[in-house]
């Protein structure tokens, strides 16, 4: 063979191999990792353009309407609160962080603008431990390659349309940088809509995220799709905060899913990792940001309860005659069911004895919370980013501020805290997802 076509032939290798640059070496092999014996059933399929559904909009969407509710408002004290950020360490600063930020991050950051949404659904159990068929979402770009999985679990909705199987939510853009993206709409919605949605029940909603992951690899297996790396990565931000440090926990500590993941690190955002803390903070400064979230904690605590909370010596009117079909009905959004309360003030929304830790249904409610906080002695065995806006009046940042306390106390280090002054609740979820999309492009 001649040395010139020992040349072409080198050169037609090193071409071949570079145009498949952008393509697996390897994939997992899902087929032969371990599962719940349940596999992710598909009921509909959709492609998305990441551009044209704009899914930063809902957010700017919510934060107008609830800050010109707020200016309707006639508690005129409460609304001065919820919109002055708050003095941390003798300094303020007003964020400027918006949905065009938001917007510019995504965009600049895609692979590809198309992603493929798979609904679905999945078993796993209650609050009370009984098996229950629910729901989710799969999404993953229509082309090019997948790096990991990422494990989702949603911020606070109480509309049935705001849920990944009814909609295109913001974080399924993250598969247009080269993810599968999995996320489950939680008991309460989707296939489950006629339930209670256990709000802030940490350990069933972990367990809901950890089923669906289970039985998304049989499916990826059954549709041929490679992933790069075994490790998954976890997120979420305000309840999907929470929800993913207690995904962590579980994954970790509960004897049928220890050993099924490679965590290789969990983004947690501005959660309520402290929920008897979080709810004490209203109770004594007597006001709430965001006032449909107060009902939605007790009703949620009571679904792990075998004798029920007595709800209306908790409520308030018009609240304590409506709330089964304002909140069970799951056709009111957070903002409209704000305004169908009526005030940010708790003493206008519950009883007193409601509002009365000394009080013996009261401190039932006190001991589900505790039960679904953090573990004080946690110690993490895989890295852990924690995010919070210091200003946010919503999700207090003390419950950051615990959660650091207690991983020094028990020796963990391998955490990141980006803590910094980024406004409210909804601008900080803003900072949070640009700061995601930066991070995994």
């Amino acid at each position: 063979m001649t040395m010139r076509r020992w040349t072409y032939l080198l050169f037609a290798a090193v071409l071949l191999t570079s145009c498949q640059q952008d393509e697996p070496t390897y994939g997992v092999d899902f087929s032969a990792m371990p599962t719940n014996g349940k596999v992710f059933l598909p009921y509909s399929e959709q492609e998305h353009d990441v551009e044209q559904e704009a899914p930063w909009r809902p957010l700017e969407e919510a934060a107008a309407a609830m800050a010109e509710w707020g200016r309707q408002v006639a508690d005129s004290l409460s609304d001065t609160m919820a919109v002055q950020p708050m003095a941390i360490h003798g300094r303020q600063q007003a964020s400027s962080i918006n949905s065009t930020d938001l917007a510019r991050a995504v965009i600049g950051s895609l692979c590809s603008r198309s992603v493929h949404q798979v609904c679905g659904t999945y078993m796993s159990t209650d609050a009370m431990y009984n098996d229950i068929r629910v729901s989710g979402a799969v999404f993953y770009p229509t082309k090019g390659r997948i790096r990991n999985i990422i494990i989702c679990s949603h911020y606070t909705v109480a509309a049935n349309y705001e849920v990944p199987t009814q909609t295109f939510p913001l974080e399924a853009a993250f598969a247009a940088l080269g993810y599968v993206v999995i996320m489950p709409d939680y008991i309460g919605y989707g296939e489950t809509a006629d339930r209670v949605h256990p709000y802030l029940q940490a350990y069933v909603t972990a367990a809901n995220v950890i089923d669906m992951a289970l039985a998304v690899r049989p499916f990826l297996a059954q549709r041929g799709i490679k992933v790069e790396s075994d490790e998954v990565i976890i997120m979420g931000y305000s309840q999907g905060g929470a929800t993913s440090l207690f995904v962590q926990y579980c994954m970790e500590n509960v004897e049928r899913y220890q050993g099924k993941f490679r965590i290789k690190r969990n983004y947690c955002g501005s959660g309520p990792y402290d929920v008897a803390r979080t709810y004490d903070m209203s109770v004594r400064q007597d006001y709430t940001p965001i006032p449909y979230a107060v009902p939605m904690i007790i009703l949620g605590m009571s679904e792990g309860m075998s004798n029920p909370l007595p709800f209306d010596q908790f409520f308030q009117e018009p609240l304590k005659s409506h709330y089964q079909e304002w909140f069970n009905s799951k056709r009111y959004s957070g903002v409209q069911l704000s305004q169908l309360i009526g005030s940010k003030r708790l003493s206008c929304i519950l009883t007193p004895m409601g509002m009365d830790r000394s009080q013996p249904q009261t401190q039932r409610l006190y001991r589900q919370l505790i039960m679904n906080s953090i573990p004080s002695r946690y110690i993490p065995q895989a890295p852990i980013y924690l995010f919070h806006s210091m200003d946010d009046p919503t999700v207090p940042f003390i419950n950051s501020q615990t959660v650091c306390r207690n991983f020094k106390e028990v020796g963990f280090t391998d955490y990141t805290c980006n803590f910094g002054h980024y406004g409210n609740h909804v601008e900080g979820c803003m900072k949070f997802m640009i700061t995601m999309f930066h991070k995994l492009r």
